[in-house]
């Protein structure tokens, strides 16, 4: 009889254990989120200034974007002009997704809310149960559609560290001619010579237009984002 009542006893306490980390993983938590440009500081307006990200927290149920994927309008809007609006536009209220947001960088009176090469951008989130998943988004602002961000990471434990590489979205020909690139290297916001490729790594500046490798080129990771439980 004790043998049965200590049993049953265990599994009492497994279940309320269960029950407790349910009610742990169903809470809110907060995280603060650094994204730092690693790319050299040379050129006009820098190398490869990094637009204000587009910022979202899901589940599983929500994609925005996959390497061998083809883009969808929204994330072509942000690779080709760092426009985030038709991607917030799809993303609100879809099944799965807890919040979306553009996070603007203070850089003082007239200068462009932009993270420049050597500077970070710190933000929170929140997630919940299941929507615990960061998809992050900004262009290399002097590109024709390059990217770099995070494919629905899981934000677990108490943090991490992860390097971005550069991204092509694959909707736009890479002819790095100044009259189809919006980045301050070129100004040239809403042209461009449209393709219909899957999302791919980058592959940098080559110098068979405007652009000189020398100045807009990068080698290895674009960025840097760190993760924090800050409770």
């Amino acid at each position: 009889m004790r043998i049965i009542t200590l049993l049953g006893a265990l599994a009492a306490a497994a279940v309320l254990t269960g029950a407790a980390l349910a009610g742990e993983d169903d809470g809110v938590k907060t995280w603060r989120i650094t994204l730092t440009n690693l790319t050299p500081a040379t050129g006009p307006g820098a190398s490869q200034p990094l637009s204000p990200p587009l910022v979202a927290v899901h589940s599983t149920k929500a994609d925005a974007w996959s390497v061998g994927s083809v883009a969808s309008a929204g994330v072509a809007a942000i690779a080709e002009d760092a426009d985030t609006a038709p991607l917030t536009v799809a993303l609100t209220g879809a099944p799965g997704v807890r919040s979306v947001a553009t996070v603007p960088k203070d850089n003082g009176p007239g200068v462009p809310p932009v993270v420049f090469p050597g500077s970070s951008l710190t933000f929170e989130v929140t997630t919940r149960g299941e929507e615990s998943r960061l998809t992050l988004l900004s262009m290399l602002v002097n590109t024709n559609d390059g990217f770099t961000g995070l494919d629905s990471l899981l934000l677990q434990g108490q943090g991490g560290t992860l390097a971005l590489m550069a991204y092509d979205a694959g909707s736009e020909a890479n002819n790095e001619d100044a009259g189809f690139i919006p980045g301050p290297c070129c100004g040239s916001a809403g042209v461009r010579d449209a393709t219909a490729d899957p999302i791919a790594p980058h592959p940098g500046i080559a110098g068979t237009g405007d652009l000189d490798p020398m100045v807009y080129g990068w080698s290895g990771a674009v960025a840097r984002v760190t993760y924090e439980r800050v409770s």
